[in-house]
């Protein structure tokens, strides 16, 4: 990976910017005509602000295998896959046929079914994991880890890393992309909320630290000395692009872990079952003690996860019952709800966990389609779009670097290479967005934001990575002619 070019003609860009931003609007009224409606009941007119960029998002109608299609009939090659949720790509025909099924038959009985007892057996085989459960989003998965983590521990505080997104509960809805004069020093960053509405007593129980910085992580632990009970990351933050752990990182958190009596959390909501079969933990050979897991193991279907060892997920039980010293409150056969109060019992609760069509669709989508044989393949189509943009970047001698880790990727617009937020903070937002609406008015759908990332599915074909190369270069010979 190399970073070339030093300038662009900023005349150029914004001239490029504007033209196809007309050009879009042009292509789109429809969407337009949806937003106008939707501005006149959702806030930002859409469903998550996640949604909401200018002018208006375009409005989908239906997707098969790597396409996608607009409300005005504009069809594209998807690289968004759903902010990454669909590694299996849109509407696979197994899956498919198994979810008119379940359907069929009912999506929902409150009591267990059999498929949750497969899918958890296939995630432990997956993570080398002793026990899970299920939610609904990643970011009840996280919201549950962390829960847990402080109930093993008896501790409150929580580090988490700059730069990193974990969902949109309070406790870690901070310091995501914080304004660079709200940030603070770098070995002792300011815990910065994103959002109003977050109680102050919620900041003073989140600690944040640099991403990649192992050395500063090891201060901020000696000041924080037995007060935190969880650290969580992203293995590879994916909020600012791609940006990897450096050689060592991880393993040296896993060791200031379990040297503090730490619970370490791996947020695996982007990188789990998409990087590998088994995630992070196998790509990177860091086994944690919780992680967390949505977005592709549902295939599109909402589902969340969270385990790990046993120990510290008995908690929900109350404790090991099997311990030497087990709670002595803790009498089965005097329960007669499972919401009865045991000292020291995590609650993890929630109507549509482990739901019947959840369940299918994780099962047939981790058995049947994101099997060991698809990720050489999946590596190998994303190896080539990363080497065929960072060639049209070393031709043009334009600012930045192409990055993957395994299918998920992107051009990085900045200076210089990104090891955590203060580096993202230099990206070329301007550029990027000339880029974006070049390439959707062309068939190439991005995700709608510089932070975001390509996904590869195992629908896409070597075809549509070299159309993606292809109009990435005409955009770059426009800037530079």
């Amino acid at each position: 990976m190399t970073v070339t070019g030093h300038g662009v003609n900023r005349a150029r860009v914004a001239e490029i910017g504007t033209r196809e931003e007309e050009e879009y609007r042009r292509r789109t009224p429809r969407s337009a005509e949806l937003f106008e409606r939707a501005r006149q009941s959702m806030p930002l007119g859409v469903a998550s602000s996640f949604q909401a960029y200018d002018p208006y998002p375009l409005f989908m109608t239906d997707a098969r295998g790597s396409r996608i299609s607009d409300a005005d009939g504009n069809e594209y090659i998807d690289f968004d896959m759903a902010f990454g949720v669909l590694a299996a790509g849109h509407s696979h025909p197994i899956l498919a046929e198994a979810l008119q099924y379940r359907v069929a038959n009912g999506t929902c009985y409150t009591f267990p079914v059999e498929d949750g007892v497969a899918l958890v057996e296939e995630i432990k085989a997956r993570f080398g994991a002793d026990l899970v459960r299920f939610s609904n989003s990643g970011t009840e998965a996280t919201m549950d880890a962390i829960r847990v983590a402080r109930g093993y521990t008896g501790r409150e505080k929580i580090i988490k890393f700059e730069g990193g997104y974990h969902g949109h509960h309070d406790d870690v809805l901070v310091s995501i992309q914080p304004p660079r004069d709200r940030m603070g020093p770098e070995d002792a960053p300011n815990t910065v909320p994103l959002s109003a509405g977050i109680p102050a007593s919620r900041l003073t129980e989140m600690v944040i630290a640099p991403f990649n910085r192992a050395d500063m992580l090891e201060h901020i632990l000696a000041r924080h000395r037995d007060q935190v009970a969880a650290i969580i990351v992203e293995p590879v933050q994916f909020n600012i692009g791609v940006v990897p752990p450096l050689p060592g990182f991880l393993e040296r958190v896993r060791e200031l872990a379990t040297e503090n009596g730490i619970v370490l959390i791996f947020d695996e909501v982007k990188t789990g079952v998409v990087l590998a079969w088994g995630g992070a933990y196998e790509y990177f050979g860091v086994q944690p003690d919780l992680f967390c897991l949505a977005k592709s193991i549902g295939g599109g279907i909402p589902i969340g996860a969270f385990g790990g060892h046993r120990e510290v997920m008995l908690a929900i039980e109350g404790g090991d019952p099997n311990a030497p010293a087990p709670i002595a409150s803790f009498d089965r056969s005097e329960m007669t709800s499972t919401i009865a109060y045991v000292p020291n019992r995590v609650a993890h609760l929630g109507t549509f966990n482990g739901n019947p069509l959840s369940m299918t669709a994780g099962l047939v989508t981790l058995t049947q389609i994101l099997t060991k044989d698809v990720y050489p393949r999946l590596h190998a189509m994303a190896d080539a779009l990363t080497a065929g943009c960072q060639a049209v970047l070393d031709e043009f001698e334009l600012p930045g670097y192409a990055i993957n880790v395994g299918p998920k990727g992107c051009v990085m617009f900045t200076p210089g290479r990104v090891t955590n937020y203060r580096d993202f903070i230099g990206l070329d937002a301007e550029l990027w967005t000339a880029s974006f609406f070049y390439l959707a008015n062309r068939g190439i759908l991005l995700p709608p934001g510089p932070d975001d990332q390509w996904t590869l599915s195992v629908q896409h074909t070597g075809a549509e990575v070299d159309r993606y190369i292809a109009v990435f270069r005409e955009f770059a010979a426009e800037l530079t002619a």
